[in-house]
């Protein structure tokens, strides 16, 4: 009977040991968490009440996947802020994801109408950041268009209000 109790005894520690070993990373190794983690989400942009923007980003491996839905149409005023929106929305699928000194680069593509946009996303904060188009070709005259304010979903929507 002693001899079965200690033998019981010996395995739970092995086994346990065993486990201990497997859950920590090896010694020097650090676990790394992907630049782009960050940036994983689903994000919203508001106007005057209104979903406008969702940004839906998801990290497989070590690249992120997603869309950019955002109205057809946008109009600014003279300080390059959002003035009205359409109702009608168009979905970019996004086809790659960089991180840069500005923040994360997303290229998206249409797949309606092949037209490829460039976004740059810079965290403001745990749950907010903003949303600028890169490259864009800007008519004569037309002031520059400031950031877009989102909110990753669940965070206070007060924080992506933007007037």
């Amino acid at each position: 009977m002693k001899r079965a109790l200690l033998l019981l005894v010996v395995a739970v520690g092995v086994a346990a040991v065993a486990q201990t070993s497997a859950n920590q990373a090896s010694p020097g190794k650090p676990v790394r968490k992907s630049p782009l983690a960050d940036y994983a989400g689903t994000w919203i942009g508001s106007f005057e009440g209104k979903n406008w923007l969702t940004v839906k980003l998801s990290l497989q491996a070590d690249h992120l996947t997603g869309s950019v839905q955002h109205a057809s149409h946008l109009q600014y005023n003279d300080q390059g802020e959002i003035k009205s929106i359409s109702d009608d929305q168009s979905t970019e699928a996004v086809q790659d994801a960089q991180v840069n000194p500005d923040g994360l680069l997303l290229t998206a593509k249409d797949p309606d109408t092949q037209e490829t946009n460039r976004y740059t996303m810079r965290l403001t904060g745990e749950s907010t950041a903003e949303i600028k188009m890169s490259a864009m070709k800007m008519p004569p005259g037309m002031p520059k268009i400031k950031p877009w304010k989102v909110t990753r979903a669940g965070a206070s929507p007060a924080a992506s209000t933007q007037r």
